[in-house]
């Protein structure tokens, strides 16, 4: 979902998600003692791709169901069929219906 600012945005040198923020983030790293700005830039770059790739996969299933609004289901279906996205299965789980949990919970007793 490219638009003329975040094109504008990448040929500039800058990210559209908050460079304070991803410093944060990367300093929760224990490993990693320093990050220069030039490294910072292409981490927000990287994040920013990734996350353009899984919202454009998930906006595929929900092309498939007839709708224009992406949902927690075509997430989970991006995760589970596409094997790229596998290290985001125990956070993205699938959809799992009410019925089905109560079943297995009483079935347990």
């Amino acid at each position: 979902m490219a638009s003329s600012s975040s094109e504008t945005a990448a040929a500039t040198g800058m990210s559209n998600l908050p460079a304070a923020r991803v410093r944060r983030i990367i300093k929760e790293d224990k490993d990693i003692f320093a990050c220069g700005s030039e490294s910072l830039f292409l981490i927000s770059r990287a994040t920013e791709y990734f996350i353009d790739s899984l919202v454009r996969e998930s906006y595929e299933f929900s092309r498939l169901d007839k709708r224009k609004t992406v949902q927690y289901k075509d997430m989970a279906k991006a995760v589970q069929s596409i094997e790229q996205y596998d290290f985001l299965a125990d956070i993205i789980p699938p959809m799992v219906a009410i019925k089905k949990i109560a079943n297995t919970t009483s079935e347990a007793q």
